[in-house]
């Protein structure tokens, strides 16, 4: 048995912010996340029908736990700009806006979005849910007015539909709590999770959905998915040593020849916002002889978590040479290199020294902060910061040290690589980097590459012995 509910929007459009992201970043939740979901059942019991009862409604909740389907009418992005006055507006002088976006999405308003629980109701509670359905006001933002129905009869899924797993054409990442559903988490607002210092609210993780659209054609032989490939590496040989400090020339390089030869670069290669992918998307770094400023680049590692395209690997492995040379301008640091390739396979096979599994790790490259400090002492800005960039990995938390924990940041090692991306990036976007050691509770398997830049060789860690 399921449960399907029926949604249309009057207006023809859907505001949603998703959790991880700023309005300011342009983006829409689509479709509309189990955790919001729920959440609206919640506050639509709240405000328009508060004589349920509060146990009856938890049962529900708990009946909805188990995590949706989704098909989705055909929408097209959008946004408005406002220019809203800032703190100084209140001195009376000209200017002081800032400007802020509205995303939404443009959704055909006699077309149903159709949400799908494999939930077996009773009749009782397939009343009380078809009852807060009508009830819902909007979903999303107070914009995003609804109409919501519980349909008699269930449509299969297909492969059209939203579900989790692997395997479609187009992916989202959606946030969804963690069974046996609790109505107070339920009720946890954004205060509440920054108070409690939490990136998420708890009971909660991230869900990946895919889907194919039927107006796309399946997947051809030639876009096979080759999980036993999700590394590649190359010897990198030069009439003048690369210095490791300038090995982010040659990352970014590669990322680019790559993007070149590889026709219609899908997302999971060369990726859409990090974090919404768990960082799935592929990784170009330098392999230096060492930490140390003098060390060279002797090799170079291609390494995509989520795995290589059979003729993604065919292009890859067809790089054979790279250049700082710009015109008459050479990038200083970065000479010419020549590539040959090594090997092919898991990183455990082509690249042993970056994977352990180890419970102490130590910095190679320098930890570029992603996040802006706020009121904290240095150890624990890099303690907090760290632990974000594990939790997006799925990772544990680990015990964060500084290698030089009398010096700022950035530290002296840190100062000696150039750490910005070649042009249009100039030394004014250096970011701010140290080095680090982490200590898990239990041995963690490698490649761990954490931070800004960490798809481009900075972050990266190798294995100590305890």
């Amino acid at each position: 048995m399921t449960a399907t509910l029926a949604i249309r929007f009057p207006l023809g459009r859907y505001h949603a912010t998703p959790w991880d992201r700023s309005v300011n970043e342009g983006a829409v939740e689509w479709p509309p996340s189990p955790w919001r979901l729920l959440r609206a059942l919640v506050a639509t019991w709240y405000t328009r029908w508060p004589d349920l009862p509060a146990p009856t409604l938890d049962e529900l909740l708990d009946t909805l736990a188990d995590l949706p389907s989704y098909r989705t009418p055909p929408t097209q992005p959008g946004h408005t700009r406002h220019y809203l006055p800032d703190t100084h507006h209140t001195t009376g002088a000209t200017g002081h806006t800032a400007l802020t976006l509205d995303p939404y999405l443009a959704v055909p308003t006699d077309q149903d979005l159709l949400i799908q629980w494999p939930a077996n109701l009773t009749d009782e509670q397939r009343n009380i849910l078809a009852k807060l359905a009508e009830l819902i006001p909007y979903l999303g933002r107070a914009d995003s007015i609804c109409e919501a129905r519980l349909l008699d009869t269930d449509e299969p899924p297909d492969h059209t539909w939203w579900q989790p797993g692997t395997g479609g054409t187009h992916t989202a990442r959606l946030l969804a709590p963690t069974p046996p559903i609790r109505r107070a988490i339920l009720e946890t607002t954004t205060l509440d999770v920054r108070k409690g210092r939490r990136t998420l609210p708890p009971e909660t993780r991230w869900i990946d959905y895919t889907t194919t659209p039927a107006n796309l054609p399946p997947t051809g032989p030639t876009r096979q998915l080759d999980s036993a490939i999700t590394a590649i590496r190359f010897a990198v040989t030069s009439r003048v040593p690369l210095k490791a400090t300038h090995g982010v020339t040659l990352a970014d390089e590669i990322h680019r020849l790559a993007a070149t030869k590889i026709d219609g670069p899908r997302p999971g290669l060369f990726g859409q916002r990090g974090a919404a992918t768990h960082h799935q998307h592929a990784h170009w770094i330098p392999l230096p002889t060492g930490s140390e400023p003098a060390a060279t680049v002797t090799g170079f590692l291609v390494w995509v978590p989520g795995g290589l395209m059979l003729d993604e690997v065919a292009h890859l492995i067809g790089i054979r040479t790279a250049s700082g040379r710009r015109g008459d301008y050479q990038v200083r640091g970065f000479p010419d290199v020549h590539l040959l390739l090594q090997a092919t396979g898991t990183p455990v096979q082509v690249a042993p020294e970056l994977c352990g599994p180890a419970r102490r790790w130590r910095s190679l490259t320098p930890y570029l902060p992603v996040r802006h400090p706020k009121r904290q002492t240095l150890d624990e800005y890099i303690a907090t910061d760290v632990h974000t960039e594990l939790h997006y990995r799925n990772l544990p938390a680990a015990t964060v040290t500084r290698l030089n924990p009398d010096d700022g940041l950035s530290d002296r090692w840190a100062r000696t690589y150039r750490r910005y991306r070649l042009s249009p990036e100039k030394l004014n976007n250096a970011r701010p980097g140290l080095g680090v050691r982490l200590q898990f509770d239990h041995g963690q398997e490698g490649p761990l590459t954490l931070g800004q830049l960490s798809h481009f060789g900075y972050g990266v860690f190798v294995p100590e012995s305890d």
